[in-house]
């Protein structure tokens, strides 16, 4: 079986790829690049599957949910986000039926666990992928205090407290700073191996369009890598991001997670706070939390338990990959019709909710009434009505000899193959969705939770 590796193409945060290489270790080959926000347009040629590990933040674009049926998936260390009401969105219907095909979803925290009960969804605690990963075993110490995207005055206030030497980035791709040795690392281990993407529309096929740093996979895998190697020589990470700190925590280097009072909090970190030393810019800067930057206390212990729990399941999946022969082929010509049809319904919810002014508006058709009917001059006798115009013959006949051309065809049709009826299904739930959403978004049922309307939502190119 072939294998694809699911990440987010476009990101403006490294974190992401980070969790993308850690993803890509359990991977006995990679074959395909996955763009994360359309995995509904994935497919391949040949109609075979490709398994992914869904794994990590989602989504941005919550119409391009459910995936592609060309990908045999395992939901693993998954975090669907709550922000700007996309999960509820993600899941409306359908969205969240496809879910419970699986036994159960292992989720990324707490809170995605909770949500996906909510619908009813089997769902339980894993932890997230980066916790997987295993320090490297030829790291120099340079024993450098690494910050990324921590508040000035907390920076400064280390500098009051040490004579280390403090390196100053960021996991936002337009603010990145990367150090030399990452760069060099890069240098010399990138392969520039090119990988396949495959997803429809086209233009999806050159995913790294708009990108924040250059490169195929392969440069980004050796970048993120390199970066985790800069991490692991370090005497201490001080961090406000959740993507340096657990991975941080696997390579068993000292962190101090920097975390405001809403964000600690958060769904999305609470569920780490046991396995991280972590305080608040307030508590720190007032001396109501103690840490010695000097020789900085070892991270507590427990996160453990995660990654067992992250690598039975995926060896599992990738055993019942290696070993699948039976699973069938997905018919594309089924799928592609039945896509067509969920793009379209994809952009009339686009035009209802984002009203553009380029367009006709979707309420408004030509029409006229019958007073201006009635008011035009034409003559007509009533009591002697003139014959029918001739002329018309011309089309039973055209009729007649296309039924026959079709029904000769068919009964001697001994090769039209039969329809997928998985793939229809599958394509034809997805429909239902969609069109049901047009419905509460045109009646606004008081009876339903209202959905989203805010434009951000809805504003990309499917």
């Amino acid at each position: 079986m072939k294998y694809g590796l699911i990440a987010h193409i476009k990101t403006q945060n490294i974190g992401d790829d980070i969790q993308c290489y850690a993803m890509q270790r359990f991977l006995p080959h990679l074959d395909y690049l996955i763009d994360r926000e359309h995995l509904d347009s994935f497919y391949t040629e040949t109609g075979e599957k490709v398994a992914a590990l869904l794994g990590g933040w989602y989504i941005h674009r919550p119409l391009n949910w459910p995936p592609s049926p060309f990908l045999k998936l395992l939901p693993i260390s998954f975090h669907l986000s709550i922000s700007k009401k996309k999960g509820l969105l993600a899941l409306t219907y359908y969205g969240a039926d496809w879910f419970k095909k699986f036994p159960a979803i292992g989720c990324r925290d707490e809170g995605s666990v909770e949500f996906l009960k909510n619908y009813g969804i089997a769902a339980y605690l894993t932890g997230c992928f980066t916790l997987t990963l295993e320090p490297f075993p030829d790291v120099e110490h340079h024993g450098k205090i690494i910050a990324v995207d921590v508040p000035n005055e907390v920076i400064e206030f280390i500098k009051r407290k040490t004579k280390k030497d403090i390196f100053i980035t960021s996991h936002n791709l337009t603010q990145i700073q990367f150090p030399q040795e990452v760069l060099k690392f890069v240098k010399e281990h990138d392969p520039k191996v090119i990988i396949t993407t495959s997803h429809y529309p086209a233009q999806l096929d050159i995913p790294h369009e708009n990108v924040l740093y250059p490169g195929n996979w392969s440069y980004r895998h050796t970048l993120v890598e390199g970066l985790l190697r800069f991490y692991q020589g370090a005497s201490l990470v001080v961090t406000s991001r959740l993507h340096v700190a657990l991975p941080c925590l696997a390579l068993g280097t000292p962190i101090l997670w920097i975390l405001d009072s809403k964000r600690i909090n958060a769904y999305r970190f609470s569920t780490y706070m046991p396995y991280v030393n972590h305080t608040t810019p307030e508590a720190l800067l007032s001396r109501n939390y103690s840490f010695d930057f000097n020789k900085p206390e070892a991270n507590p212990v427990g996160y453990e338990k995660f990654p067992k729990l992250i690598k039975a399941a995926v060896k599992t999946f990738i055993d019942s990959c290696e070993n699948d022969i039976s699973t069938p082929l997905v018919d594309f010509e089924i799928w592609l019709d039945e896509y067509q049809k969920n793009l379209r319904l994809k952009k009339i919810i686009q035009r209802l909710v984002l009203k553009p002014e380029t367009e006709t508006p979707l309420d408004e058709v030509n029409h006229t009434t019958l007073e201006a009917l009635l008011s035009r001059n034409y003559s007509f006798d009533f009591n002697k009505p003139e014959s029918n115009p001739v002329n018309y013959e011309k089309f039973p006949e055209l009729i007649k000899a296309t039924a026959k051309n079709l029904i000769n065809s068919c009964e001697n049709n001994i090769s039209t193959p039969l329809v997928d009826f998985e793939t229809w299904l599958d394509g034809y739930q997805k429909n239902l969705r969609l069109k049901k959403i047009i419905q509460r978004l045109v009646l606004k049922p008081e009876t339903e939770t209202p959905l989203p309307e805010n434009p951000d939502i809805y504003n990309y190119d499917f």
